[in-house]
Order: structure tokens, then C-alpha cells, then sequence
């Protein structure tokens, strides 16, 4: 297994040639993830590290928030985030969103229903690059029809590991070289609380929170205060 840091110079090209064979472990502040290309095959390569539970879905990373935008159901998001400047503040948070008839399934959609890793800095400009690299190899299919080429992000762990997810460089470390991980992809260690991010659902009837995490109170306040941006350029 080789590593690099994020701030390498060669590193995105790295981690995309690496994207093309396998899923790459990348470590964020408050946790590390596993990270695979938008296809099929990198769903498998995510069951396969993880020795995936069944009913369970894939989230993606937001890169540019224009394509991810134009892909959702506007009639059901929640009043206050029909414009996409609603979150564009926002980072190190999952955001669900309404993404397709709430009838349609995949492993990256459920019930009509998508999660997205928001993240900003060079974490998104790495996104952003990755998108642009798939774009000739989307899959609508997964996608309920529509050209979506984000990465896939999930935890980097066994899935259902009673020790929850990774937040160390040593476990880290195991679970990439007992897996079978060729890149691990290193970045700022965690300075505050660490663990899973914070889940917030964008939903007709309003922004609930799925999960807590670190830096909720903080995203809740951008919440109310998308709101208000948003009433009044109505």
C-alpha cells in the first residue's frame, strides 16, 4: 500500500488512476473514508472492502454543486433551499436529498432519496476533478437516468464493526492493508471532535437531522439562516 498526502502535487492524478482498479482510503479531520468511482464497478469494489451488509446504499461527494443541483427534485425540497446558494456554506456534512420518484432504488438511491459528503477546500477541488475524469463513464442507471459522476464516499470500516467508524491513523492502517487498499490518501488530522459526520435531510416538509455528528450546532444555524437568504430573494 502506498501513501500520499493531499496536498501532493501529483496526488489527485494518483488517486484517480487509482480509482480506475480499486477504492482509495482518504483521510478527513474528523474521520477516514473510503472513496470509489461513481459505477458499478466501484460499488464493488466498496462491497468488497467493506464486506457489505445487505440494504444498504452508497452516498456520494459534492464537487460542483451545479450538477448535483440540477439533478434534484426542486418540488420537494424544503422551503428556504429551492436555490442551490443555500448550502453552498456548508461543508463536512451529509446532505440527503430528494434525487428521484420516491419509487426508485439503487445502491445509490433509496426510496427516491440521495446522500451527498459535502466538503470544501482541497477536498472538493479533488471531487471536482474526479467528476470530470468519470464523465465519459457514467452510469445513468444508478442515477434513476440522469449523468452523475461524483464519487462514491462511505465510512472506512467493516461494515457493522461494533467499533464504529475509523477515526485513527492505526486503524486505519490495518484495515487498508488487511483489505487490500493500494492508496491511502492522508490530509490534516482532526483538531475537535471526531466521528461520522452529521446527517441532514432536505425534505418537502422541512430539514430534520438523521444523524448527529460533529459541528451540528453549527450547520444548524446556517440552516436557519439559508432560510431567511432564501424568503427574500423570493
Amino acid at each position: 500500500m502506498k501513501t500520499i498526502d493531499i496536498t501532493d502535487r501529483s496526488a489527485f492524478g494518483r488517486i484517480i488512476d487509482e480509482l480506475r482498479v480499486n477504492a482509495v482510503v482518504v483521510q478527513l479531520a474528523p474521520v477516514y473514508v473510503l472513496i470509489a468511482a461513481p459505477t458499478s464497478q466501484g460499488v464493488g469494489h466498496l462491497d468488497r472492502l467493506k464486506i457489505r451488509l445487505p440494504n444498504k446504499n452508497y452516498s456520494a461527494t459534492i464537487g460542483d454543486l451545479a450538477r448535483l443541483w440540477q439533478s434534484l427534485d426542486h418540488d420537494r425540497l424544503p422551503d428556504g433551499f429551492h436555490l442551490s446558494e443555500a448550502i453552498s456554506g456548508m461543508s463536512d456534512v451529509i446532505l440527503r436529498f430528494p434525487f428521484a420518484h420516491p419509487g426508485f432504488q439503487s445502491t445509490t438511491v433509496r426510496d427516491g432519496t440521495h446522500q451527498a459528503l459535502m466538503l470544501n477546500g482541497i477536498h472538493r477541488e479533488m471531487v471536482k476533478e474526479i467528476e470530470a475524469a468519470f464523465d465519459h463513464s457514467a452510469e445513468p442507471g444508478m442515477w434513476a437516468g440522469k449523468h452523475f459522476t461524483a464519487p462514491l464516499a462511505t465510512s472506512c470500516n467493516i461494515s457493522g464493526d461494533p467499533l464504529g467508524s475509523i477515526v485513527d491513523e492505526q486503524r486505519a492502517l490495518e484495515f487498508a492493508r488487511s483489505r487490500g487498499v493500494g492508496l491511502l490518501v492522508t490530509g490534516e488530522a482532526a483538531k475537535g471532535e471526531c466521528g461520522s459526520y452529521p446527517i441532514l435531510e432536505l425534505a418537502h416538509e422541512g430539514v430534520s437531522v438523521r444523524r448527529e455528528g460533529p459541528g451540528l450546532s453549527q450547520l444548524l444555524r446556517h440552516v436557519r439562516h439559508a432560510i431567511t437568504i432564501d424568503r427574500y430573494a423570493a
